[in-house]
């Protein structure tokens, strides 16, 4: 059933802009990504062929001739794989950058020198790697479509209106990625510090021939030449058999295994679990704010939508002929922009106290979207509050395509077409034009 839309007083509507019909935003939402570029389908792929690369690769025995030690270039391998599986779904402006990298360490680290069947897993690797990397591209290649569309179907741009407050979205995601960028630098460089004083001891160390008497669970007791019997602590006692021969190194108090120099496995951890999610949040940082900067910087494309809030609080757009709401374009999270501290505050405090007495208000609203909106975008929407007095809201999370045959939550209001609140007056008015279009049906009627 049709509503009656809350109209948005003419004096909100900039000169010469145009109505967002459904001929036109059904184009529009044609062009987002296609399904083959579902992080549905990377996302496992990539997981998947990781898994089984990592279960087929042999894992080398600690030795003198080739000893375990701090590998940076297999942590980068992990962190970049781990990475990408986050990447893919919500970054594909980082996945551009990731995948071909991850890709090279792959091609030129583990490709040579392996046998049949860990090449074979590493070549799935590279496939869901460049599967993964034609899927961001093609999420991206969609973003641009639906910009130019909606700016051919604008066809005028208008600047934001001077009540708009500063969009500051982005501004904690940079914070906490600076952040943990920062903590994860100090690890690597803790690692590198206690690799390096590992170093000194060893060419300082005498270098001590010993016979493996016995094995721990994470320590080798061993007796040297001079039948002193010590222990030393293993990272790998069972590379170690007993009655084998390795060799100490002792430096006064200090002494490890020759085959197992100092493992900055710790450091590395660390670096990871901050560096990973630091650099996420450094990149949605960066997009947010720079999508904001250009939101203001110069006029942008505006048109007449449809919008509803929903009981969650998400923002659904719709095409402004659709007046049933049958089909959304979009959803977002949205507030208003208050500029100055004062009127936020007494707006917060005079909301407050409107939810406490009155329902959601779930009705369709006239209202005029300012800014190309696509997946991941930032938006301006010029609306009218409940009581039809002009608002402007703005995004504060990301722009959504909503999936195949959601809908927003509402009530029994907006789901037929009536308004349980007739208290109000500018309620009861909207009704009563509602009711003045219904034509007589000769049975009882709601």
């Amino acid at each position: 059933m049709s509503e009656t839309p809350v109209p948005i007083p003419s004096g909100s509507v900039p000169a010469g802009t145009p109505a967002w019909s459904s001929t036109d935003a059904a184009l529009w939402a044609r062009a987002r990504p296609a399904s083959w570029a579902n992080p549905v389908w990377s996302v496992p792929a990539l997981l998947i062929t990781i898994v089984w690369a990592i279960a087929v690769e042999p894992v080398p025995s600690c030795s003198d001739a080739a000893p375990c030690g701090p590998d940076w270039g297999g942590m980068a391998e992990m962190g970049l794989a781990v990475g990408l599986l986050y990447w893919l779904a919500r970054l594909p402006e980082l996945t551009l950058i990731a995948a071909p990298a991850l890709a090279a360490m792959v091609a030129w680290g583990e490709l040579p020198g392996a046998d049949r069947m860990s090449q074979a897993a590493n070549f799935a690797v590279l496939g869901a790697l460049g599967f993964g990397w034609a899927a961001a591209l093609e999420q991206l290649a969609a973003r641009s479509r639906q910009r130019r569309l909606v700016e051919r179907t604008a066809g005028v741009r208008h600047r934001l209106p001077e009540s708009a407050s500063p969009l500051v979205r982005g501004t904690l995601p940079l914070a906490a990625g600076l952040v943990l960028c920062a903590v994860a630098a100090g690890a690597v460089l803790l690692g590198l510090s206690g690799i390096h004083a590992d170093e000194r001891h060893a060419d300082r160390a005498v270098h001590i021939t010993a016979t493996v008497t016995h094995r721990g669970e994470e320590t080798v007791r061993v007796r040297t030449a001079d039948q002193r019997r010590i222990t030393v602590d293993a990272f790998y006692p069972e590379d170690y058999g007993v009655g084998s021969t390795v060799t100490v190194l002792e430096d006064g108090s200090w002494r490890r295994l020759a085959a197992e120099p100092y493992d900055a496995f710790g450091w590395q951890l660390l670096a990871l679990a901050a560096g990973l999610p630091g650099l996420s949040f450094l990149t949605v940082g960066l997009l947010a704010r720079r999508r904001a900067v250009a939101l203001r910087r110069a006029p942008v494309p505006a048109l007449r939508v449809l919008e509803r809030t929903d009981f969650e609080g998400r923002t659904w757009v719709y095409a402004a002929d659709d007046t049933a709401g049958q089909t959304a374009l979009f959803t977002c999270l949205c507030t208003a922009t208050l500029p100055d501290d004062d009127e936020r505050v007494d707006r917060i405090e005079d909301e407050a106290e409107e939810e406490e007495e009155l329902p959601v208000d779930t009705w369709l609203h006239e209202a005029v979207l300012l800014g190309a909106p696509y997946e991941g975008g930032e938006l301006v929407l010029v609306t009218t509050d409940r009581a039809g007095d002009p608002i402007v809201i703005r995004t504060v999370g990301r722009v959504r395509l909503p999936r195949t045959g959601k809908k927003p939550l509402l009530g029994a209001t907006a789901l037929t077409g009536t308004d349980p609140d007739t208290s109000d007056p500018q309620r009861r008015a909207r009704i009563d034009r509602i009711a003045a279009t219904l034509a007589p049906t000769g049975r009882p009627v709601r």
